[in-house]
């Protein structure tokens, strides 16, 4: 931190903030079960367990930073917005205030379904402190920025998610808060409205308010914060220069992933049938499974027969660490096997369609059409193996087109074209 931003005032602290959830899980059935037994175990279905999603959390924020908060899905991110937008409590530690804080996180927080948009503007600016005159004098204002005015008096419950993104942005940063709270919710916008928005992120911040922003969009975060912090399982592994957060991001200096893996006893869907089985995945011309988002994902994967087998293919599946399935690719290999036989597939992606991002790849093996998924004859769904995406491309350079600033929210949610393979 600078001199400049050391002599400014703290806005927020956080100090040894922790947050647990209890995660309840069924009870496995014991078998042969007794009379008492079996009425234990209707009392008692699930048992508990401790689930830290953030855990000694410790960092101040002065007047003027812009600060972004990166990591991979399920680091903790949302969960500690939500803890300095007071929506929940934590469960150990201190949140200290010093201003009025404006948030806009999961699309529809902070707003009643039930009311109209005109009125949800009202009970914001309420619940951020504002008089009614102060909203009044505003109020204008919001609904040219939210480019809602024809609806403004409809319930938000029929508003499509774009239209609240827009109301509740526009509400957020147009009631002049000290600090204001972005989490990735901008990606349901258009790209013509995203841009707006980032557009107003900057002016506010060169006003001298504070910004805490959450985003998966490295350009964003280089382009718009002084300081970052890295979240990994919930714990703070780094709080400093945006530049080596972005790295630590990116995976660059992270311990190299293995490229092989041992598919052999990774559960297989109930479907599976005594076909084929999938032994091992070997990823090639690449050490360390992060790629470029332009770079080919290529890997081998052996199989082995254990019936004679006509019409064999193959699909990879790619989806996110939360488990949202983003995109697929067909193989139609067509080829046969014979009973005992051990061979290799060799997959090139060669063009994917996939954002930056961590991404777990699941394989499939298919008889006949590999487009008909009731014809799977073995299955690793939904981590065969992973790999990262960078969102740089083949020279080492982030990409600076609109398509890489803001990665549409479509983005990889399509069939991936460009896919070859080769039975050795």
């Amino acid at each position: 931190m600078s001199a400049t931003n050391q002599e400014k005032p703290v806005v927020l602290r956080v100090s040894g903030v922790g947050k647990k959830y209890v995660i309840k899980n069924l009870r496995t059935l014991p078998e042969n079960m007794t009379r008492g037994q079996k009425i234990r175990y209707k009392l008692s279905k699930y048992e508990k367990n401790d689930f830290w999603a953030l855990k000694d959390i410790n960092f101040e924020i002065r007047e003027g930073e812009r600060l972004a908060i990166v990591g991979r899905n399920g680091a903790g991110k949302s969960t500690l917005l939500k803890l300095i937008s007071r929506i929940t409590e934590p469960t150990e530690g201190r949140i200290e205030y010093y201003g009025r804080i404006a948030a806009m996180l999961e699309v529809g927080t902070g707003f009643n379904m039930e009311l109209t948009g005109r009125e949800n503007v009202y009970l914001n600016g309420a619940i951020l402190g504002m008089s009614k005159e102060d909203i009044d004098e505003r109020f204008d204002g919001i609904v040219e920025f939210s480019e809602i005015g024809d609806f403004i008096d409809t319930p938000v419950k029929r508003y499509s998610s774009g239209m609240v993104v827009r109301l509740a942005f526009a509400v957020a940063s147009t009631m002049d808060p000290d600090i204001l709270i972005v989490d990735e919710v901008l990606s349901v916008g258009d790209m013509k409205f995203r841009e707006k928005c980032l557009r107003r992120m900057n002016e506010i911040a060169t006003s001298g308010k504070t910004i805490l922003c959450v985003s998966h969009v490295m350009a964003i975060v280089r382009g718009l914060c002084n300081r970052a912090i890295v979240l990994d399982h919930g714990k703070m592994i780094y709080d400093g220069e945006v530049e080596h957060a972005i790295k630590l991001y990116n995976g660059i200096g992270e311990q190299i992933k293995a490229t092989t893996r041992d598919l052999d006893n990774l559960p297989r869907p109930k479907f599976q049938s005594n076909k084929m089985h999938m032994m091992s995945v070997e990823v090639v011309e690449n050490t360390n499974c992060i790629y470029n988002w332009d770079e080919p994902i290529r890997f081998l994967l052996r199989v082995y027969a254990r019936q004679n087998t006509e019409d064999v293919s193959a699909r990879v599946v790619f989806t996110t660490d939360s488990g949202n399935s983003v995109s697929v690719a067909f193989l139609p290999l067509h080829a046969d096997f014979k009973a005992g036989e051990t061979r290799d597939i060799y997959i090139s992606v060669d063009r994917h369609n996939l954002a930056p991002g961590d991404y777990k790849v699941g394989l499939e093996l298919t008889q006949d059409n590999p487009y008909d998924m009731y014809n799977n004859i073995d299955a690793i769904l939904p981590e065969a193996f992973f790999l990262t995406v960078r969102n740089l491309g083949a020279e080492e350079h982030a990409v600076e087109d609109n398509s890489a600033r803001l990665w549409r929210a479509m983005w990889g949610h399509s069939r991936i074209m460009d896919v070859t393979g080769e039975v050795r």
